[in-house]
């Protein structure tokens, strides 16, 4: 909830759109903070299933939208 606790959903349009929210609740940036902290300490990586150039953003997506990858997809700047 990036606007806070309390937001304006327009109902009738999402309805109309059959739109499906689907929520998503993430730590402080306190606790972000306190998290790369411990990961850097470790010998804890992330999985990372592929790198894509920023050029191919469209594939990057494609990838992810068909469900076959295992671990983080890579955003190479």
């Amino acid at each position: 909830m990036l606007t806070g606790v309390d937001s304006r959903l327009p109902l009738g349009l999402a309805l109309g759109r059959q739109l499906r929210l689907q929520a998503l609740i993430v730590g402080s940036r306190r606790q972000q903070q306190d998290m790369i902290r411990a990961l850097e300490a470790s010998d804890l990586r992330p999985v990372i299933d592929r790198h894509f150039p920023l050029e191919e953003l469209v594939a990057a997506f494609q990838h992810q939208a068909a469900g076959r990858h295992f671990g983080k997809i890579v955003l190479d700047l």
